[in-house]
């Protein structure tokens, strides 16, 4: 999906909700909830190879949760879309979502591979 047609179903959603409920733009990398920002220690203490064989060792044997790490803000944030978020797992995305402030949750609506 162009990110004009994702800015117009963003304007459309946003004239559609209240104001604390409205869709907004997020973007960074899937990453894990053990790791966040940064795969270098984990990587270091069981000689992973890849970024992407980290998140995928977190998910699959830690039971860690998929998260947005937005590596120019800082931010981490949980994600609702486990499922949809697996395929692009150490890849940089765009989310389309709603942020739940009380837990650092985007309710995922669309997300694409930033290209």
């Amino acid at each position: 999906m162009s990110s004009t047609v994702l800015s117009g179903v963003l304007v459309l959603a946003a004239a559609a909700t209240p104001a604390a409920s409205r869709p907004a733009l997020f973007s960074g990398i899937v990453s894990d909830s053990e790791c966040g920002l940064s795969h270098d220690t984990m990587r270091k203490n069981h000689a992973i190879a890849t970024d992407e064989a980290c998140v995928r060792f977190c998910v699959d044997r830690l039971k860690q949760e998929l998260v947005l790490a937005d590596h120019t803000t800082g931010e981490v944030y949980q994600l609702d879309g486990q499922k949809r978020a697996r395929r692009w797992a150490n890849r940089l995305v765009r989310v389309l979502g709603t942020l739940d402030p009380e837990s650092g949750t985007i309710r995922v609506i669309r997300m694409e591979p930033v290209r």
